[in-house]
C-alpha cells in the first residue's frame, strides 16, 4: 500500500512540472538587410512592446516567452542615410529623434495553443536596395506584402483578414493613380475647381466609394466568422470613435454578453 502512494505521489508530482513548464514561441524568417537590423514585437490588445532585439543575420529564429493570445505587430527597423526634402527641417528641429530609419511592419495572429512556430514570409525575392528603394516612395510600404503565418487555425483565418483589407489597398492605389491623370488633365485644361475637388479626394487615406465597399466586406467577414476568438480583437481595433461604433453596430449587436463586457475592460485598461 506503501509503494502505491509514493507512485500515485510521483505521478501528480510530474503531471504538475508539466503543466509548469515554460513553452516559447519561435519566430524564424529571412530579412535581406545588412550588416544589422532591429526587431521590436507589440501586443495590439493593450499596446505594450514584449521584444526587442538587434539581429546581425539575414536568417533569424527569435525564441519568445509564451505570450497571451491575440494580435501582435512585428516591426523591423534599420538605418538610412537618405532623408527625404520635406524631413530635413523636421529633423533639424528635433535632432533628439535621431538619425531616420526604414520600416516595414505587418500583424499576425499568436496563440501558443495552436502553434509555436511561427515564419515570417516576404511576397518576393527581395535585394536590400530595392526594399529601400520601395519604402522611401510614397505608400512604397503598401507594395511589400509580408505575413506571418503558423499552421493555427486562428492565424490563417486572421491573415484572410488581412488579405481581404490587402486587396481593398491595391484598389485605392490603382484609383488614385487614375485620377492623378485626371487632376493633371484638368490641370492643362485650366480647370482648376475640378482640379482642386479631385485633389481633396486624394488627400484622404482611402477614396470614399473605397471604404465604403471594404466596410461592408470587413462586416460581412466578421459576421460569418463571428464564433472565432479572432473577431473580437479585429472589432476592437477597428472601433475607436462612437461613429465607427454605429458603423460596426450589425456586428456588435452578434456577439454574446461575456464578450461585450470584456470591450468595456478593454477600454477602462486603454
Amino acid at each position: 500500500m506503501t509503494i502505491n502512494w509514493h507512485i500515485s505521489l510521483y505521478i501528480i508530482i510530474f503531471f504538475l512540472s508539466a503543466c509548469n513548464i515554460h513553452t516559447s514561441n519561435k519566430i524564424n524568417g529571412s530579412v535581406p538587410i545588412s550588416p544589422h537590423f532591429h526587431i521590436d514585437l507589440y501586443n495590439l490588445n493593450n499596446g505594450t512592446k514584449v521584444l526587442s532585439d538587434t539581429l546581425f543575420k539575414q536568417n533569424f529564429e527569435l525564441n519568445v516567452e509564451q505570450l497571451p493570445k491575440g494580435i501582435y505587430q512585428i516591426v523591423f527597423s534599420w538605418e538610412r542615410d537618405v532623408v527625404k526634402p520635406q524631413e530635413f527641417e523636421r529633423f533639424a528641429r528635433q535632432p533628439e529623434l535621431g538619425t531616420p530609419k526604414y520600416y516595414m511592419s505587418t500583424t499576425f495572429w499568436l496563440d501558443a495553443k495552436e502553434s509555436n512556430n511561427y515564419t515570417l514570409l516576404l511576397d518576393s525575392t527581395y535585394q536590400q536596395s530595392e526594399l529601400e528603394e520601395l519604402l522611401l516612395a510614397k505608400n512604397g510600404s503598401e507594395s511589400i506584402k509580408i505575413a506571418v503565418v503558423s499552421d493555427g487555425a486562428n492565424n490563417k483565418l486572421y491573415n484572410r483578414y488581412l488579405a481581404l483589407v490587402d486587396r481593398y489597398r491595391a484598389k485605392n492605389r490603382h484609383q488614385k493613380d487614375s485620377l492623378q491623370q485626371v487632376v493633371a488633365h484638368y490641370n492643362d485644361l485650366k480647370l482648376f475647381e475640378d482640379s482642386e475637388r479631385l485633389n481633396a479626394l486624394l488627400a484622404k487615406d482611402w477614396l470614399p466609394n473605397v471604404k465604403t465597399a471594404l466596410l461592408r466586406e470587413e462586416i460581412n467577414f466578421m459576421k460569418d466568422n463571428i464564433d472565432s476568438e479572432v473577431i473580437p480583437p479585429i472589432y476592437h481595433i477597428q472601433v475607436n470613435t462612437k461613429e465607427d461604433f454605429e458603423q460596426y453596430r450589425e456586428v456588435y449587436n452578434l456577439f454574446p454578453l461575456s464578450v461585450k463586457q470584456n470591450f468595456t475592460v478593454w477600454n477602462k485598461s486603454n
